[in-house]
């Protein structure tokens, strides 16, 4: 009976990860993911990809690749990705635990690179006003130009850098 019980569940399993899976991908297909970016010329031109891109591979979960103009990351721009990113993704409705991975690259005289993953259900719960910013960032897994940065309270830190967060939903 156990072994019966054990195998009707793993059927299951499987068939629900399957569909979630096809739908979280249908899903990305229909949104506007060339919404997400910076305010200063994102021109998307990413010798990775063409155009913006966001896939959706487990286990890592949502992963989005940026390219735009510029030498550094800015406070600016940080701000005004996390709002695009809430624009584009608030009214999905993926399982709270799905990672959203954002890879972004500045291209000028310098190169400049930029890592943001957090569990989707952290921006929802900032959204409904469950968690705070702070709370928020602190999901958040961040790497600027390749040094993992720390995040005190709505300030971002990395090695002679500081970012403040002000961005609202």
């Amino acid at each position: 009976m156990l072994l019966v019980f054990s195998l009707v569940l793993s059927i299951i399993s499987v068939a629900f990860g399957e569909t979630v899976t096809k739908d979280i991908r249908e899903d990305l297909e229909k949104r506007d993911i060339e919404e997400i970016g910076f305010l200063r010329g994102s021109d998307y031109s990413s010798p990775y990809c063409k155009g913006i891109k966001a896939i959706y591979v487990e286990p890592e979960g949502i992963i989005v690749l940026l390219s735009g103009k510029g030498d550094e990351f800015t406070e600016k721009d940080i701000n005004s990705l996390f709002i695009s990113i809430w624009k584009v993704f608030i009214t999905s409705k993926y399982p709270h635990t799905i990672k959203l991975n954002i890879l972004a690259e500045m291209r000028g005289e310098r190169e400049a690179s930029l890592i943001i993953k957090f569990p989707i259900g952290a921006l929802y719960d900032f959204y409904k006003e469950k968690i705070t910013r702070s709370d928020f960032l602190k999901q958040c897994d961040i790497w600027i130009n390749g040094e993992k940065a720390v995040v005190e309270g709505d300030i971002i830190k990395v090695t002679g850098e500081e970012f403040k967060m002000n961005f609202k939903f």
